[in-house]
């Protein structure tokens, strides 16, 4: 080999791992993860402290770590969890998690996402062993949407709702809800009990119904855009009145539109004496979009941390 090609072939080396190196300089840092026994990042078995990038799967052991985003956000995944970690979200694959101070950050699991709305509120959200998803606002309040991004429950602090969204890709189920329905401006708006959203309904003998409770089944009005006091349309198919009169609270429409959900109110609940979820929704629970939402208690979401603190079990 000349002397010209050796430096040429040397010069491409340096060139080639320059370039790697700017390449991995580059990879921006979006949070760091800490757990006091051993953990797996990206399947690899750490202790103690790691660095996370976009894309990153945590997975926790017998004991659960703590996740500090770089924007603020703050994580606590339990015992036993896995999940991909993003700039702006958790992909929560299975087991709990904890987050606060979390307004531009969202929790996935199945096809939900959780978000906050404003940086006090305290949620945590559970993957259950039957893939339901349970979701608890500790502290202020959060709302939960769909892949879709339509508006499925508003939580207060104290309340949890259980979530059960449909299998593989056959058609959603009617929508099923319940609550007062209030007439306004020629609209007609029902909040629902159970998941705490206010729909616009359409359809129907409704206007002899304005003022009382029913349960109504319809199907969601695409593309209908919904008006500022509410977070979708209904066409409904079948209403049932449950009774003449309804609460002033219950019946308030436009308690939680589209943009975000009605704000907590009250000091904050301790995760372990939550108050119970919203009240009076059917036995079979609330179904929106698709998805079967039915009132739970906060205080049965899975404690942050549990075991001795041994290694990854994988």
């Amino acid at each position: 080999m000349t002397m010209q090609a050796m430096l040429t072939l040397t010069l491409g080396l340096q060139l080639s791992l320059g370039q790697l190196s700017l390449g991995m300089a580059a990879t921006p840092v979006i949070g760091v993860v800490n757990a006091k026994s051993g953990f797996l990042l990206d399947d690899a078995s750490v202790k103690g402290n790691g660095t996370l990038f976009e894309g990153t799967v945590v997975e926790t052991g017998r004991t659960g770590g703590d996740l500090q985003m770089v924007g603020g956000a703050t994580l606590q995944l339990a015992a036993e969890s896995r999940g991909r970690i993003y700039r702006d979200r958790l992909v929560l694959e299975r087991g709990s998690g904890e987050v606060s101070n979390a307004t531009r950050f969202g929790v996935e699991a199945r096809s939900l996402r959780v978000l906050a709305d404003d940086s006090s509120a305290v949620g945590r959200i559970l993957v259950t062993d039957k893939n339901k998803i349970l979701v608890a606002a500790l502290r202020g309040s959060f709302h939960v949407t769909n892949a879709k991004g339509i508006m499925l429950a508003s939580l207060s602090a104290g309340h949890a709702l259980e979530f059960e969204p449909p299998q593989g890709g056959g058609a959603a189920a009617p929508s099923n809800l319940t609550g007062c329905l209030v007439k306004r401006d020629g609209h007609y708006y029902l909040t629902d009990d159970t998941a705490g959203i206010t729909v616009e309904l359409k359809g129907g003998s409704l206007n002899k119904h304005a003022g009382n409770r029913i349960e109504v089944i319809g199907a969601q009005v695409l593309p209908a855009v919904p008006t500022t006091r509410s977070s979708q349309v209904i066409q409904v198919s079948t209403v049932r009145e449950i009774s003449k009169r309804c609460s002033s609270v219950a019946g308030t429409a436009g308690g939680a539109a589209a943009g975000g959900a009605a704000a907590g109110g009250g000091a904050a609940t301790a995760a372990g004496g939550a108050a119970a979820g919203a009240a009076g929704g059917a036995a079979a629970g609330t179904v929106i979009a698709g998805v079967v939402i039915a009132a739970a208690v906060a205080g049965t979401a899975i404690a942050i941390t549990s075991g001795d603190d041994e290694t990854i079990s994988r």
